[in-house]
C-alpha cells in the first residue's frame, strides 16, 4: 500500500490517501495551472479538521463540489458530480516528499485554453527564481 499525505497552508486540515503501490497517481493539469491527482474517493480521508464545501457548476453544467480550508482558504479538492467515485486532489497540497512521487504528467485538461505565455516556460530568456519574490 502506498500512502500520500497532505495539508492546507495553516495545517489545520490534513489528509491521507491510501492506494495500491502499483496505482501511484500521475498529475493532471489544466489552463493557468491547477496541478491535480485523481484518486478513488474511497482512498482519501481527512485525518484532522474539516474542509468547507462550495458548490459550483462545471463546464458541462453538472455540479462540482470544491473543498477548501475555512481558515486559510487553501483549495483542497474538487468533487465532480459526473464521477462520484473519484476525488480530484490539488497536488500542491501534498506533503513535499509525496508531491515528488507524483511527477509524471498523464493528462492536460483544457489545453486549448492555456495562456499563450505557458509555452515560454523553460525558455532560456525567462528568469528563474529559487524561492519567493519577497
Amino acid at each position: 500500500m502506498s500512502q500520500l499525505t497532505g495539508s492546507c497552508l495553516c495545517k489545520k486540515i490534513t489528509y491521507q490517501i491510501n492506494l495500491p503501490t502499483s496505482n501511484l497517481p500521475k498529475r493532471n493539469t489544466g489552463s493557468g495551472f491547477s496541478a491535480n491527482i485523481v484518486v478513488p474517493k474511497s482512498s482519501m480521508q481527512y485525518t484532522q479538521g474539516s474542509p468547507k464545501l462550495f458548490l459550483d457548476r462545471g463546464d458541462l453544467g453538472g455540479e462540482v463540489g470544491r473543498e477548501f480550508c475555512p481558515d486559510c482558504g487553501t483549495p483542497l479538492t474538487s468533487l465532480p458530480s459526473d464521477d462520484p467515485e473519484c476525488v480530484v486532489v490539488k497536488s500542491g497540497t501534498l506533503d513535499d516528499q509525496d508531491r515528488e512521487r507524483c511527477t509524471e504528467l498523464r493528462l492536460e485538461i483544457y489545453h486549448h485554453r492555456k495562456d499563450k505565455w505557458v509555452d515560454s516556460i523553460g525558455h532560456e530568456d525567462v528568469k528563474k527564481l529559487n524561492g519567493s519574490m519577497q
